[in-house]
């Protein structure tokens, strides 16, 4: 394996990320390092972080001994006031009444809304360290409010700003940050952050628009069998137990048109499989993307050696196509270790770049898209 510092940008990062530090770092980084490395060839959400992370983790496994996703410090000072209760579905109308240009986001057991504007992303208590984590590049600091899944993976325990400085804030909702109390905590120029716990699910909407937060925050309910895209929070079989789909395939269900997206995350055992995001494709689109399906040449893979070393952590998608005459369960692997491929319960096909981009384009921002999407030249 290569010294991290031999590449000449990633060696300025640590370089600036060990003189922050430089009291509690250590002086033989170089070893450290090789060891850090090791431990952060993860799977695709750890590497997203980049040299960013990279650098934060030399310094803090020095400093604390320990890799583990962990919050960052909470307000000294209490909620000013007491924390909302959960929302319920609406009793007035449709289950799912959605606000004109804003969309539903799921996690877990629990699903919110947020304007059509806000983009997906991950987040751990790094995100405030914005020079660490995005380096020297003004361009990749968020610009646009975010919606952030927790970073799986190992997180250095480095102690953070509460906040970014004000230029560079931006308005988020994380999902499950379980590390902070309900209630809200003003911060200057005006940000707040509120934290509520929906269904066991900690919710924390930050912003300088408290409207706006409530707003989001009121529209939070557990999810009831499926969230608004039809995703159930606990993974059917295809998922949890690797079961075959069922039905007659892509082909005996007559004009395609829509296509159900559910995204799990297995940390553990499969059984374990939790939601982490639904979406769709209707239209001509959909129709594309089945013809993609479709076209990929029968068998498996691609399959890499790197993640038999990770299979208690992977990602897997379950996609519901909906045709003119029936629906079709197709489960589409990409980064298990040796099972990858697209299957529709008659035909088990390999993995092709325009199969998958669509798939992942609509849950995932491009900061998660996984890593073997590089290596699809098709």
């Amino acid at each position: 394996m290569n010294d991290p510092t031999e590449d000449r940008a990633t060696g300025a990062l640590l370089t600036r990320a060990l003189s922050t530090y430089a009291d509690s770092a250590p002086t033989d980084h170089h070893a450290l390092l090789a060891t850090v490395h090791h431990r952060l060839r993860r799977r695709r959400r750890a590497r997203a972080v980049g040299a960013g992370v990279l650098a934060c983790t030399a310094v803090a496994a020095g400093v604390t001994g320990v890799g583990v996703l962990r919050d960052g410090p909470i307000p000294a000072a209490g909620p000013s006031v007491p924390a909302a209760q959960p929302a319920s579905a609406h009793a007035d109308g449709p289950k799912f009444t959605t606000y004109e240009g804003w969309h539903w986001e799921s996690y877990g057991t629990v699903q919110v809304q947020v304007p059509d504007t806000w983009t997906d992303t991950f987040y751990s208590h790094l995100w405030s360290c914005r020079p660490l984590v995005y380096g020297n590049s003004s361009e990749d600091v968020p610009k646009t409010p975010q919606v952030g899944r927790p970073l799986r993976g190992y997180v250095p325990l480095i102690g953070c700003p509460k906040v970014p400085e004000p230029a560079e804030r931006v308005p988020h909702l994380w999902f499950g940050e379980a590390n902070r109390s309900p209630g809200v905590y003003r911060h200057d120029h005006g940000w707040l952050e509120e934290v509520r716990v929906v269904d066991g699910i900690h919710l924390s909407a930050f912003g300088n628009d408290p409207v706006l937060l409530r707003r989001i925050l009121d529209s939070a309910q557990p999810i009831d069998g499926q969230d608004a895209y039809g995703c159930s929070p606990t993974a059917p079989p295809v998922v949890g137990e690797g079961r075959r789909p069922t039905g007659p395939g892509l082909g005996g269900i007559g004009e395609v048109e829509s296509i159900r997206l559910c995204g799990y995350g297995i940390d553990g055992l499969p059984r374990d499989a939790r939601l982490l995001a639904g979406g769709e494709i209707a239209g001509d689109k959909a129709r594309e993307v089945v013809a993609a399906l479709r076209a990929a040449p029968a068998g498996s893979g691609p399959n890499h050696e790197y993640h038999c070393e990770t299979t208690r952590l992977r990602d897997d998608l379950l996609i519901t196509v909906r045709g003119s005459t029936g629906e079709q369960e197709v489960s589409v692997r990409y980064n298990s270790c040796n099972h990858n491929g697209i299957d529709d319960g008659t035909t088990g096909r390999q993995l092709t770049r325009e199969a998958l981009l669509p798939l992942v384009t609509t849950l995932y921002s491009p900061q998660l898209y996984p890593m073997i999407l590089q290596r699809l030249t098709r």
